[in-house]
């Protein structure tokens, strides 16, 4: 399945509104462990949203490891400016005795294995399983998609020249050509209760779902069709 995952991912962050908040409920937090408390609830609540145990992380960019916040009586409670995402995120961290509030940016990282260029191709080179390795990444990073399996990319058409280790998405590929210009195909016509077939030739080619012209051998005329599978246009 492609995922190319972004979408699914979509789904799952919104599952989180503005303004939730999760309280720290130790009455005081060593200066030197509020940021291991804040990545456990993080990452407690990342896994609820998205329904599975996941290879991931919080770090804090920018903010040095010393830092310390202001104590705080009453417990912190943190809040997260947007929904939880893979990637950056803002948070606040706030105390109500004595009150002040901070601001922080946090990073969310997901590591899944994604698919990645093994061997540099050539632009409309068909990708094979050799030219494929799957390889641990942040997924956060990824802002154009990726793959998760090996499947959904091989034998798809690479839109450019790429280097080796290029971590692949949708933007890079194209599916593969079934039909060829000039290549005999069935047009296949569908009709309440009945299915029509006539000899036909491609006069273009089609990649799965395409819309191409085709001409019917019989009646000499042009249509329109969508490629249907190898050697098969459905006419509309």
């Amino acid at each position: 399945m492609s995922i190319v995952e972004n979408q699914h991912h979509r789904r799952i962050f919104a599952a989180i509104f503005l303004g939730s908040t999760i309280l720290l409920c130790s009455r005081q937090v060593l200066a030197d462990d509020w940021q291991n408390r804040v990545e456990q609830r993080l990452l407690t609540r990342w896994q609820e949203i998205s329904g599975e145990k996941t290879d991931s992380a919080i770090s804090f960019p920018g903010l040095q490891t010393n830092y310390a916040l202001p104590e705080c009586s009453s417990g912190f409670e943190l809040t997260l400016v947007k929904p939880l995402q893979a990637g950056r995120n803002g948070l606040e961290i706030s105390c109500s005795t004595p009150y002040w509030k901070q601001h922080l940016a946090i990073q969310l990282h997901v590591y899944k294995n994604v698919a990645v260029l093994r061997n540099a191709v050539a632009a409309d080179q068909p990708l094979t399983a050799d030219d494929i390795s799957m390889v641990r990444h942040d997924i956060g990073e990824l802002s154009k998609g990726f793959y998760s399996r090996k499947d959904d990319v091989t034998h798809q058409v690479s839109r450019r020249s790429q280097r080796a280790g290029t971590v692949l998405s949708p933007d890079m590929l194209d599916p593969p050509i079934i039909v060829s210009r000039h290549e005999p195909v069935k047009i296949q016509a569908q009709r309440p209760g009945i299915t029509i077939q006539m000899n036909g030739t491609a006069l273009e080619n089609g990649r799965l779902h395409e819309r191409i012209r085709v001409r019917n051998e019989q009646s000499e005329k042009i249509v329109f069709g969508r490629v249907a599978g190898p050697g098969l246009v459905q006419i509309e």
